[in-house]
């Protein structure tokens, strides 16, 4: 356990792109999407708050005590939108030091090894997110849709989660900007004027945002249980 460790497993979305019901509720390797998020971090975190739709809130609980008995997560109603979701694990925590991590529950391939890197990065400049050096080649378009120039790649990252910073850095970048709808949290501490370091992160770690992705990750976590073995 890391002592000074709190993570919020968010968890909130409607699931809009991917169709079909939740997705973060489907089976994936035996257990709900979600859990394996809450079952990789929790042997890290001093506290754990999993942000979830309000209308399925007790589901979301009934199943980790299901699939994970004694978790000892705070299960919390989202927002309106992702930051606002954040906000509500935060204010669940009750973290005004220490490190806060915030992971999206649709992205059940993140490990532990990840999450320490970051630790130990975000302690020593404030905030550290993990990222993919962006590959493919860019193009720009105007209003038409006609190319009107290429973009440079360098210095260009594809951010993923577990996003891990100060906690007291977190809470007052939100605290200036409690109704903004920050893509991602590194995107709320560069608006307070904070420092945020990228960390590559080589393994995969896709989010599932359309039907087809469950598959792709499915794939790769058999992959992964093969290597294992």
């Amino acid at each position: 356990m890391v002592n000074d460790l709190g993570v919020i497993i968010v968890a909130g979305g409607s699931s809009r792109r991917f169709g079909g019901g939740n997705k973060l509720l489907l089976e994936l390797d035996g257990i709900p999407v979600f859990c394996h998020s809450i079952r990789t971090f929790l042997p890290y975190a001093a506290q754990m708050a999993v942000v979830a739709p309000a209308g399925e809130l007790e589901t979301f609980r009934l199943l980790a005590e299901q699939f994970l008995p004694g978790n000892g997560a705070r299960f919390v109603p989202g927002g309106a939108f992702r930051s606002a979701s954040v906000q509500a694990g935060l204010r669940a925590l009750e973290m005004n030091t220490g490190i806060v991590a915030v992971h999206d529950a649709a992205r059940p391939l993140a490990d532990g090894k990840l999450l320490l890197s970051l630790i130990e990065r975000a302690r020593e400049v404030g905030g550290a997110i993990p990222g993919k050096p962006v590959t493919d080649t860019l193009k720009r378009s105007d209003d038409s849709g006609l190319l009107c120039g290429t973009v440079d790649r360098d210095h260009l990252w594809r951010v993923e989660t577990p996003q891990v910073f100060s906690a007291e850095r977190l809470c007052a970048a939100y605290q200036l900007n409690p109704a903004t709808d920050f893509t991602d949290d590194a995107g709320a501490l560069s608006a307070a004027g904070f420092s945020c370091a990228i960390v590559s992160a080589p393994a995969p770690n896709p989010k599932i945002t359309f039907a087809g992705d469950f598959a792709e990750v499915a794939r790769l976590l058999a992959e992964r249980h093969g290597s294992e073995s």
